[in-house]
């Protein structure tokens, strides 16, 4: 396992994070150590309780319980085997004998030792200077006789205490073997980012138009590879529809300023002032409809960041689509198309005035620049809650389905518009606009038949 790891596996970036899976591993081990240490100390210490307690009352059997509570002396040969010493009191009286398991213990160490006191691994001085772990149980009588025993705890005390050590060595021996297994693990849990690295880095030299595999990396790999799948897509589709929208721009802005330097060298020739006048008035003309042209794409760009700027005032929503429609009635006349537009009640909105009547400019030329000779634009506006539906309906060529979705997108063209003047920006200008005042627009449109566009405004209106 821990040979798939690399140098890499070893760097700062990469220790930082295994660090504190690493003092999770350890403290999680100390802790478990600890409960083990603890379980097998109490274990010894009932072991060693009881099998005292055993010791005395097999004491107190052998000398017939009645028998202790009348006066008699102790001798050696009464102590069962493995029982240290018995110490009883009665009264004034006080009796102890000390067997072989303990007779480097002097006298006083059990004189000075309290009668009432019991517990596991007391530690009692030797006469040679070397200590004795004891254990001791103590029983007291109804008539006051208080019996005390007590045997030799040393092999438990000395197996535990080798026990404790050989725990504190692995403890501490753990961290050589825990810290390569949080790099690891935390390897692991990198995985799908190693893997995706690895896998980016082989798309990249192949063919652009390949994409990860989406099924055989597990869960999370194919989730990841999905979502990566949709960004490289959309990514290259971005970059074809800028490629294609580029082209159009350069197309577009390649007439005009084609036309600015004709105009320019047309002016320079001769020493006629009326001529070189003229001249200078066309590249101003000229000059003008490139930064229209200009202006428009970097309100487009604003629209689309959000941080266009607005300025809300009240106006007569009606009274902002009158003027377009009057504006866009001799281009209307040209092409034999009717503007049905008649409505008389005045609509109080908030908005700003000068982008929303370039909403209804943009829908309005699309409706003729793309209608048929002798048909029709139809104009509505009416009242829907807390909000003003402006509907733009037309019988003019009409949008595909698959259409239908792009012409939102920034600079698209469909193939059918592109006999006509345009840089692809109006209805996206449109969806900005719209959409920095809270509101939204849809298309319904069929191809060859026409098409409807409705823009909501959430406003609050008031009737005048």
């Amino acid at each position: 396992m821990f040979s798939r790891l690399s140098k890499e596996d070893f760097s700062r970036s990469r220790s930082t994070r295994a660090f504190p899976v690493f003092l999770l591993l350890w403290a999680g081990g100390v802790v478990l150590a600890v409960v083990y240490l603890a379980i097998i100390r109490g274990h010894l210490q009932t072991v060693e309780r009881t099998e005292t307690r055993r010791l005395l009352g097999d004491y107190v059997a052998v000398q017939r319980h009645s028998s202790l509570l009348g006066r008699f002396v102790l001798r050696k040969e009464h102590l069962p085997p493995g029982l240290g010493f018995v110490r009883i009191q009665q009264g004034r009286d006080q009796l102890l004998i000390i067997g072989e398991q303990l007779k480097g213990i002097g006298f006083s160490e059990f004189a000075d030792f309290p009668l009432e006191k019991s517990g596991v691994w007391l530690t009692f001085a030797g006469s040679g200077g070397e200590g004795e772990m004891v254990t001791v149980v103590s029983r007291t009588y109804k008539d006051g006789t208080i019996l005390q025993a007590g045997k030799s705890s040393r092999s438990s005390y000395e197996f535990y205490r080798s026990l404790l050590q050989k725990t504190a060595v692995i403890v501490v021996g753990s961290v050589f073997l825990l810290w390569p297994l949080s790099l690891y693990l935390v390897r692991a849990g990198l995985y799908p980012l190693i893997a995706t690295k690895k896998a980016v880095a082989q798309l990249a030299g192949r063919n652009q138009s390949e994409l990860l595999p989406e099924k055989g990396g597990g869960p999370e790999l194919d989730s990841l590879y999905r979502q990566i799948n949709k960004l490289l897509t959309s990514n290259r589709r971005l970059v074809e529809t800028m490629q294609h929208s580029l082209d159009n721009v350069a197309h577009d802005l390649r007439t005009p300023m084609t036309r600015l330097r004709s105009i320019a060298e047309y002016g320079m020739q001769g020493d006629d002032i009326d001529q070189l006048h003229n001249a200078l008035a066309d590249c101003l003309e000229e000059s003008d409809r490139v930064l229209g042209m200009l202006k428009t794409m970097m309100s487009v760009a604003e629209a689309e960041s959000g941080t266009m700027h607005l300025d809300i005032v009240p106006c007569d929503l009606v009274a902002t689509v009158e003027k377009v429609v009057a504006l866009y009635e001799y281009v209307a006349e040209d092409k034999n198309i009717n503007i049905h537009f008649d409505f008389q009640q005045a609509i109080n909105v908030e908005v700003d005035v000068t982008r929303i009547s370039q909403v209804w400019a943009n829908l309005l030329d699309n409706a003729i620049k793309y209608g048929k000779e002798g048909g029709w634009v139809k104009i509505d506006i009416s009242r829907e809650d807390g909000a003003v539906r402006v509907l733009f309906k037309d019988n003019g060529i009409g949008i595909s389905e698959a259409e239908k979705t792009r012409i939102w997108e920034r600079l698209y063209r469909g193939d059918r518009s592109r006999s006509e003047k345009g840089l692809g920006l109006g209805l996206n200008y449109v969806k900005g606009v719209v959409a920095a005042h809270g509101g939204s627009v849809s298309v319904a449109s069929e191809l060859h038949r026409g098409s409807e566009f409705v823009v909501l405004l959430p406003v609050k209106m008031s009737e005048v």
